[in-house]
């Protein structure tokens, strides 16, 4: 993924960067996770003389935490997802696709390295739309809007010691991203280096909130970064919905595999597993919908074959978890054998934030069918008599326990 330009995200940078003490700590440079618009793959090389090794022995567990059990939010950011029939849909899709995610054969790869039990060892919970977010916005930005949503509760507060809840954050076409503190431009006009990143922050309470960010990944978007010509690890021939699901991919899995970046699954010299295997196009097939994706790093496919062979995209069973990893089998990992329990309250309806407000509403119609839908064939009063008065009761409850 290097590049000549010298920037901190993405793996844009051609040189290692040096730590304090002069030595190598990335060699992208880069102080987040992210995918770099350079087709080429971030390979170590591999001796030209000697004993067969992996290619990437580098690429280590580091102690840091892992998404053991997966819980995805999906959240729209800007007018056009929302302000015409076509936005709905796509985002709709995309939600779709990070549910179908979860379910694939692509989560049987990332079980070697304990983000996850394998398929169906994650769950889609909810998606959300805000909007009044700025044209421009930096990744401080980023933290003070998903503050706010967590306040008012559109997305929920991470858990103590999360190794479960991610957010995946959609861009649209009218908000481009730009810190000059972490090197990061996306979609903006010119400068462009980078086509998606994940990162972190501490919420008020003091726990772990991990996202990605996905931008449109229009045409324009794709110019504007230098890649209307070709030579990038997205093109002009796919369709908007494959880069950003391609992008996906690849930041979801560096996000549940290295989530607090770099403590979890990384190598000073292979930088994430997403990274190795940047621009390798692939595809899953989760019922009816074949979804684009990225091919990621397997490690164990790398010792196995000394080096040969290393990017994959899915496996039929899980793969067995690596040691040294993360600990043995976290309590979320455990609840993720019983996932079959919690589909009949997912979906959640889909709730709205107004950045500039602060405000949360949800749309009338679509928790009516959700309440139809999770006490179908009965109807709620059937179950509770008065149901409205009972929901008001049980919170009442609630919150006198926080």
């Amino acid at each position: 993924m290097a590049t000549a330009t010298e920037t901190k995200v993405g793996g844009v940078s051609a040189t290692p960067a040096k730590s304090k003490n002069g030595s190598p700590v990335s060699k992208s440079g880069r102080k987040i996770g992210g995918v770099s618009k350079k087709s080429a793959h971030e390979t170590a090389p591999k001796p030209a003389a000697g004993p067969a090794a992996p290619a990437h022995a580098d690429f280590v567990w580091n102690g840091g935490p892992v998404i053991s059990c997966p819980l995805l939010y999906t959240t729209f950011w800007g007018p056009s997802w929302t302000n015409s029939p076509s936005g709905l849909t796509e985002a709709g899709r995309l939600s779709q696709f990070c549910q179908d995610l979860m379910a694939s054969q692509y989560m049987n790869v990332l079980s070697q390295y304990g983000a996850s039990n394998g398929a169906g060892g994650g769950l889609f919970i909810q998606a959300s739309f805000v909007h009044n977010v700025a044209s421009s916005i930096s990744d401080t930005d980023i933290h003070n809007i998903l503050q706010t949503a967590i306040n008012a509760g559109a997305i929920p507060e991470p858990p103590a010691n999360n190794t479960t809840h991610v957010i995946v954050i959609y861009l649209d076409s009218s908000i481009a991203v730009k810190d000059t503190g972490l090197g990061i431009a996306m979609c903006e006009p010119s400068g462009d280096n980078a086509f998606g990143y994940h990162f972190f922050f501490k919420t008020a309470k003091g726990n772990n909130c991990y996202y990605a960010v996905i931008p449109a990944l229009d045409d324009a978007c794709l110019k504007n970064t230098g890649c209307g010509g070709g030579g990038c690890s997205l093109n002009l021939s796919q369709t908007q919905e494959q880069r950003r699901t391609q992008v996906t991919s690849h930041e979801f899995a560096e996000m549940v595999t290295d989530p607090a970046f770099p403590t979890g699954w990384f190598g000073p010299s292979s930088d994430e597993n997403g990274d190795i295997c940047n621009g390798q196009s692939a595809f899953i097939t989760v019922g009816a919908n074949n979804w684009d994706v990225q091919a990621q790093y397997s490690k164990t496919d790398d010792i196995a074959t000394n080096g040969a062979s290393f990017c994959r995209a899915t496996a039929p069973t899980p793969m067995a978890k690596l040691s040294p990893g993360p600990a043995s089998i976290t309590a979320a990992m455990a609840s993720a054998q019983h996932m079959g329990n919690y589909k009949p309250f997912l979906t959640l309806p889909t709730v709205f934030h107004d950045a500039k407000t602060k405000q949360t509403t949800w749309d009338n119609h679509e928790v009516e069918r959700y309440m139809h839908r999770f006490f179908f064939p009965l109807h709620q009063d059937n179950i509770l008599g008065n149901f409205s008065a009972t929901l008001r009761q049980f919170a009442d409850i609630l919150d006198k326990k926080k």
